[in-house]
């Protein structure tokens, strides 16, 4: 009788846990399809985060040399960010807002002059061919998916306000959100938690630091040597491979083509200066400047990081690459730390750790 009750209280407990792996498996297919329904959302309240990590390195760095409070800092903070924008756009700002629609009307016309000039090359214009017009690849539907890179129903101007009011009040109390954060893990495991949350801030300061440096050279640098080799739209251009510097190793290259469409709708030759003003600035910014200016910054292998930024592309379009980058680095911490140190007990460098 004693032999029967074992066995019926084994099976009974393998039944409880086949349940609960089933009632897992169940609760993550659900987690995952609200969040492919939800990834617009989702990705801006990333991009709320990275704002309020590059505002609080910023209060850091006020605290580091001024022995204030963080609430005073977080005020000289804000204000030091509201000049930057108000004096940049003050600076740039007229010249940008009349060169720039210039841009998105006279790219759609360069293309086409560039099919034109290329269709006799073999295999290219069978491939022309398959578009009804070529030139609407850089016409207004491509300026539509930018401009709607976070949108779903609101307007990109929209999204980055909201982008900008959830990264200040994360700044506002980051300890309370951290909190209730680690709330929802174990008793035990809540340090270690901590330890995880203030690497993955860390690696994410670090890696805006590198793209911002990386950002104003690459801008400031392109919008001189095109001013110099006589370009139209120098500034509006500098602009546009700034920003796409944010993405690494494909950000530049993106960066170049409205450039070289430009140069070629001048003249082939002065298409050929700007590739060559390209390859200079990118190899001076990824082999100087940003090792130098850099030093100890977050960096991920560069296949890995391509492939991430493919796959966000896949999943969410124009908004997945810019942010598949950030994402990956605060994946990478956390499977360091809480796989490859706790579960494997592997010793490893995690990214931003020194």
């Amino acid at each position: 009788m004693a032999d029967k009750d074992s066995g019926v209280e084994s099976i009974s407990r393998y039944t409880r846990r086949v349940m609960i792996a089933i009632g897992l498996a169940a609760l993550v297919a659900v987690l995952l399809y609200f969040a492919s329904q939800l990834i617009d959302v989702l990705l801006l309240a990333f991009a709320g985060i990275l704002a309020a990590v590059a505002i609080d390195g910023v209060v850091r760095l006020c605290q580091r040399y001024l022995p204030i409070g963080r609430r005073w800092a977080l005020v000289i903070a804000l204000t030091l960010v509201c000049l930057a924008f108000g004096g940049l756009g003050a600076l740039v700002g007229p010249r940008l807002a009349e060169e720039l629609p210039q841009l998105a009307q006279q790219l759609p016309e360069a293309f086409r002059r560039l099919a034109e000039q290329v269709q006799g090359v073999p295999g290219v214009e069978a491939a022309l061919k398959e578009f009804d017009n070529p030139a609407s690849l850089l016409g207004q539907p491509m300026l539509d998916r930018f401009t709607s890179a976070f949108s779903t129903t609101f307007g990109a101007l929209t999204n980055f306000l909201l982008i900008l009011l959830v990264g200040f009040y994360l700044v506002l109390s980051p300890s309370e959100y951290i909190h209730h954060v680690v709330l929802l893990c174990p008793p035990a495991r809540r340090k270690r938690l901590r330890q995880v949350l203030f690497l993955q801030g860390r690696s994410l300061r670090l890696w805006l630091v590198s793209r911002l440096i990386s950002m104003l050279f690459v801008g400031i640098g392109v919008a001189l040597g095109l001013m110099l080799m006589g370009v139209p739209m120098a500034g509006a251009l500098g602009l546009v491979a700034g920003l796409l510097s944010f993405i690494p190793y494909l950000g530049p290259i993106l960066g170049a083509l409205p450039t070289i469409l430009i140069a070629f709708f001048e003249s082939p030759e002065l298409a050929l200066y700007a590739i060559g003003l390209y390859l200079v600035i990118e190899t001076v910014e990824s082999n100087i400047i940003t090792p130098l200016a850099a030093k100890g910054m977050v960096s991920l292998p560069p296949a890995f990081t391509v492939m991430v930024q493919l796959a966000g592309a896949a999943v969410a379009g124009v908004a997945g690459v810019m942010l598949a980058t950030p994402i990956a680095v605060v994946a990478v911490v956390a499977v360091q730390m809480l796989y490859v140190e706790d579960v494997l007990g592997d010793d490893v460098d995690v990214l931003g750790e020194h």
